[in-house]
């Protein structure tokens, strides 16, 4: 082809190109033409523009398809250049071209000649814009990953001939488990990249053959040879290989089995390493052992709550890289300089270290599925997602194209004009300048979202009050201390302060805390106390606030986290001064303290709906057979629930029918899902009833029936769980497991585990008192009842208390099929005729015992509860009235709860309109002070005036309708 010809078609392409960047491309068309001896354009086996773009992007196709046309031939002939590769495709494609009894010499050669041929493709679809990114990378990774898995393929067979295939005590075969760490590991391989590899294997044990050897000494001779087989040929490397990431770096072993890696991470693992395995995964060998090792690690990687304690730790990583990015020669370095890609994947991994515990979806490796997955979590806004997403998508692009001009692995932006310019053009901007401009603005935007985390308060300048205030905590315990003319801000009695202060000091918890944590809590102490001091109450707000600091002092993660939320700290004073309660609260259940740092969840507490979703999205992340691990998740969802409760209760906008309908939803949430998992259990051990065989909870014939302040939706902060349990199957024994057993025992088994879920005290708190005592005989009665024996029951033995009871019931979770039949007899029950005088005498008398029993007299208070026209009253007033007229009027006992069912009476004209007028609002008043002075962890007593006038009039009624 001659050179007027080849000068054509370069300026087609290019038309602007430089005299020099023009006759370099010229000399290396030419080099290939006369190598592939092609005289004409039209011989070219690919189409002549993406020719001429790759010949000038990348040198390193350029010279490997001159020395060896028949890579380009293969390549335009088999279609390869115009197909997207499946997952797996290239291992098969491996396996083919390779084939069988190939050397050790042999082997390398060809893995190296498969290699070129494939990286010269990807090359190809990048480059010509075929491919985009995401299928560049993952090609990449499947690449390695094929030539990994295929070298350990053909090395280990070599080696069981010599010593024998290596087992564990219980005679099972053992293979190696290779860890892809990094960008391998996440599937986004860069072009010149090297690969991070861990050696792993599953178990200790011997070979089996004649010359036997350790496990570990047959890996270790494995994984040398696969390292010598990839290692570099004639100045040519077939991969580079990088183990220091494993235990103890160069100094440890190059194979552990599995149990000693993991006890070196669980025992000795460091922040860093963290950082380095949350990309780890199996690339090659054992995958289904790999899976195990990498799921046994994941309570090391990712810390079950939210880990704020290792916010020092990270600090001082990002430290690490903002200070090497200061080194000049790091000015031009798309990776590791500033606005980089290591700055998109810190940020991103940030908060997989200390999220990704109680986030299962930030346990993912690939960043960009990161980067929306804290969007979709509310983390980061979708602005900061949208700038870092582009600006990962471009540095890598840059990135490739760098490494596919000559096959390096190379970060630094060129120095050399002509490179830069190629660099430039290969990026799709003929503008060299607005190439670097756009460049230079995409590492500032990637800078700028980096350099924003973790920022503290500590960085920005301090006013001489908070270093008054360091100075007293730092002085606290000084024996030479003066306080006496000492001034707070703030604080009327500087003196409390201190008291205050040195009982913190003094504390077994605080004496006991590392070094670590005492600089925590120096840096934590002065901010409570000027944030305190800007309040009215500042010293009552001040002894609530350490009361908790006290508390959990210990657990050093929480410490971080007010120090490193403005806003979370704030939103605690604000409910330290409402409510003593939730202090407490979050006393014994630090982990909430998550919830202070977004209001808008903490103040809206989600409707039923909304909390049978998170229910659903939380079993989804509990491991199966995990009974523990489920109770201690039930117990967080119900804290936390409870938590976004009371906080929209003390804000003052949510009235009481509100908040009790929330805290009987957030009950009957937990006890739904409680039963199941219950049925789930026991039908595994014992099987099914017959019939049932194979159902979930829907079929289950079993159904929990709330009773009192659940069955009532009238629930407060402490309120249990009074139940009855009932079940509805046929005689005989269970079927489809191991063990059979009597029908009467299988549910007694289910309704024991059940009070045991409810009950159980585990490391995140016990969900509800069970209360059974309702059940037919009471305590000496078996906890569950068949439907029948329970309607029987009622009919010819129950006592009027225990039909006062059964107006508030009504089955919560279980079978739906029961739910109906349950209904029916709650209602023939509650409708039968009654003599009025036996009624109103036994509903009456029941009351005064009660009264008798519970009711303490203080002089000038109202006990709300029990005290006369108190709650109490209105409860058997409408329970007397209910049973009085239900056969009359059935329509009254569609309700379960007292408010309803005072609009009843009052609709049937069975009470006076203003009387349940009365009866309501007294009822709802007492009520929301109950619950106030709960928030406020004081008992259910007032001064008498308060209710006096309301409590008058309950009165009146209530004599009215028992003394007539």
């Amino acid at each position: 082809m001659t050179p007027k010809a080849i000068e054509q078609l370069i300026s087609s392409v290019f038309p602007a190109l430089s005299q020099t960047l023009s006759k370099a491309l010229q000399q290396r068309i030419q080099n290939y033409f006369s190598a592939g001896d092609i005289q004409d354009i039209s011989q070219l086996p690919v189409k002549p523009q993406d020719f001429t773009k790759v010949m000038l992007f990348s040198s390193f196709t350029a010279e490997h398809i001159a020395a060896n046309p028949l890579i380009l031939e293969r390549l335009g002939k088999s279609g390869d250049l115009d197909t997207s590769y499946a997952p797996g495709d290239i291992k098969k494609k491996l396996s083919a071209f390779i084939g069988e009894d190939q050397d050790s010499t042999g082997l390398k050669a060809r893995l190296l000649e498969f290699k070129v041929y494939e990286i010269i493709r990807i090359a190809w679809r990048d480059l010509t814009c075929a491919a985009p990114l995401s299928e560049t990378m993952a090609d990449l990774s499947d690449l390695a990953c094929a030539c990994i898995s295929f070298g350990f393929e053909q090395l280990y067979p070599v080696l069981i001939q010599k010593w024998g295939t290596p087992r564990d005590s219980d005679g099972n075969a053992q293979n190696i488990v290779v860890l892809g760490m990094g960008k391998l590991g996440a599937g986004e391989l860069n072009f010149s990249s090297d690969i991070d590899l861990i050696f792993v294997f599953p178990s200790p044990g011997q070979t089996d053959g004649d010359r036997s050897i350790s496990n570990d000494e047959f890996f270790t001779k494995l994984c040398r040879e696969f390292i010598k087989l990839f290692s570099m040929d004639n100045a040519t490397h077939f991969y580079r290989v990088d183990t220091r990431l494993r235990p103890f770096g160069d100094s440890g072993p190059l194979v552990m089995d599995a149990n000693a890696f993991e006890y070196y991470y669980q025992s000795q693992g460091r922040e860093w390493e963290r950082y380095a395995m949350i990309k780890a995964s199996p690339v090659a060998g054992d995958i289904a052992a790999g899976d195990t090792i990498i799921q046994s690690l994941k309570p090391f990687i990712f810390r079950r709550y939210l880990d704020y304690g290792s916010f020092d730790s990270f600090r001082d990583m990002k430290q690490r890289i903002t200070l090497q990015v200061k080194n000049a020669r790091l000015k031009h370095n798309i990776k590791i300089g500033a606005g980089g890609i290591r700055e998109v994947e810190f940020f991103g991994q940030l908060f997989q270290l200390i999220r990704g515990g109680v986030e299962p979806a930030l346990q993912a490796r690939p960043i960009l599925q990161i980067l929306d997955t804290l969007v979709e979590k509310k983390l980061i806004d979708k602005k900061v997602c949208e700038e870092l997403k582009e600006a990962y998508h471009f540095l890598r692009l840059v990135e490739n194209r760098l490494q596919e001009y000559q096959d390096r692995q190379t970060h630094n932006i060129p120095e050399d004009p002509v490179q830069r310019h190629i660099l430039a053009l290969s990026m799709g901007y003929d503008d060299e300048k607005a190439f670097y401009a756009e460049l230079s603005r995409t590492q500032g935007v990637v800078h700028k979202h980096f350099s924003r985390l973790l920022v503290q308060d500590d960085d920005q300048d301090k006013d001489n009050s908070s270093q008054e205030l360091e100075r007293i905590w730092d002085s606290i315990t000084d024996a030479q201390f003066q306080s006496e003319d000492l001034s707070i801000s703030g604080y009327e009695d500087t003196g409390s302060v201190v008291r205050l202060l040195k009982a913190l000091a003094a504390h077994p918890n605080t004496r006991q805390l590392s070094q670590t944590g005492r600089k925590k809590l120096a840096r934590l102490v002065p901010r409570l106390i000027k944030k305190a001091g800007e309040h009215p109450d500042a010293e009552e707000v001040m002894a609530k606030l350490l009361d908790l600091v006290a508390t959990i002092e210990r657990r050093t993660c929480y410490l971080s986290l007010l120090i490193e939320n403005q806003g979370a700290l704030d939103t605690l004073i604000v409910l330290a001064r409402k409510s003593p309660w939730i202090i407490s609260f979050l006393s014994r259940h630090p982990v909430l303290l998550d919830e202070l740092m977004d209001p808008v969840t903490l103040y809206s507490p989600p409707k039923r709906d909304l909390l049978e979703r998170e229910m659903e999205s939380l079993m989804a992340r509990v491991p199966q057979n995990d009974p523990e691990y489920l109770l201690e998740a039930l117990n967080i969802f119900r804290q936390v629930n409870t938590l976004r409760v009371a906080a929209a209760d003390v804000s003052g906008n949510f009235p009481l029918m509100k908040v009790s309908d929330h805290l009987t939803w957030i009950a009957e949430t937990i006890l739904g899902q409680v039963v199941a998992s219950s049925w789930q259990i026991i039908t595994e051990k014992y099987g099914y009833p017959k019939g049932m065989e194979g159902k979930g909870v829907d079929g289950c014939g079993f159904i929990a029936v709330a009773y009192g302040k659940v069955g009532g939706l009238e629930m407060g902060y402490k309120s249990d769980l009074d139940m009855v349990f009932i079940f509805d199957a046929e005689p005989g024994y269970t079927s489809g497991a191991e063990r059979s057993v009597d029908i009467t025992r299988f549910y007694s088994n289910l309704g024991q585990r059940i009070v045991h879920a409810l009950t159980m005290h585990t490391p995140a708190g016990t969900l509800y008192g069970a209360d059974m005592r309702l059940r037919p005989g009471g305590e000496s009665g078996t906890i569950i009842t068949h439907i029948q024996t329970y309607e029987d029951y009622l009919k010819d033995q129950a006592w009027t208390f225990e039909h006062q009871a059964l107006i508030r019931a009504r089955p919560v979770a279980g079978d739906p099929t029961l739910f109906k039949r349950f209904d029916t007899i709650r209602k023939n029950i509650l409708t039968r005729k009654r003599d009025d005088a036996t009624l109103k005498k036994e509903v009456g008398q029941m009351r005064e015992r009660m009264r008798k029993q519970r009711l303490k007299y203080e002089p000038g208070l109202f006990n709300l509860k029990q005290g006369r026209g108190g709650i109490v009253d209105i409860e058997f007033l409408v329970q007397y009235l209910v049973l009085r007229h239900a056969c009359d009027y059935p329509d009254v006992v569609e309700w379960t709860d007292n408010v309803r069912l005072l609009q009843a009476l009052s609709v049937d004209a069975l009470i006076s309109g203003e009387e349940s007028s009365i009866l309501q609002n007294t009822y709802v008043s007492m009520r929301k002070a109950i619950h106030r002075l709960t928030l406020q962890e004081r008992s259910a007593t007032v001064e008498e005036e308060l209710f006096s006038e309301q409590a008058a009039k309950v009165a009146q009624i209530y004599d009215a309708a028992f003394m007539s």
